[in-house]
């Protein structure tokens, strides 16, 4: 046990891990919010990035980013979230592109049903010092399925 909790703890004060590639910043991307970590979510980010969220509004830099996803996560609790890719690109070694589908779930804090949100992505990241990071992130929401009425 005394083992354990030493090793949990030497994790915790790990600094956060250089994104060794487009895909790997990716999965970062989701593990954040599955964790509803608003600080590691924005230092996958860029210190200048801009990041559109589906509400229509844009976040400059991390502090932004951070509080917006904050404030996100203060109202819902157990986040589901996968990103699926349909294309992407390399602009050059050190610049990348990436387009798809996401899918977010999680439930109302204090209760209620599941909330279930599915939209599209683009991004572009940059190879930094630090690792892979967004540079310009979008997001947008799919309209919502067509109401089949009877006849």
């Amino acid at each position: 046990m005394k083992f354990a909790l030493i090793a949990a703890m030497s994790f915790a004060a790990m600094p956060a891990v250089a994104q060794e590639s487009p895909n790997a910043l990716a999965d970062a991307f989701v593990a954040a919010v599955v964790a509803e970590d608003a600080a590691a979510l924005a230092n996958l980010y860029t210190d200048d990035a801009d990041s559109y969220d589906p509400s229509g509004y844009v976040q400059k830099g991390r502090d932004e980013i951070a509080a917006t996803w904050q404030s996100f996560f203060d109202a819902y609790d157990g986040f589901a979230a996968s990103l699926t890719r349909k294309g992407e690109y390399a602009l050059d070694k050190n610049s990348h592109a990436a387009w798809g589908l996401w899918t977010m779930s999680a439930t109302p804090t204090g209760g209620g049903e599941e909330v279930v949100w599915n939209g599209r992505f683009l991004d572009l990241s940059l190879k930094t010092d630090e690792g892979w990071k967004y540079r310009v992130d979008h997001a947008s929401m799919l309209a919502p399925a067509p109401v089949e009425e009877d006849l």
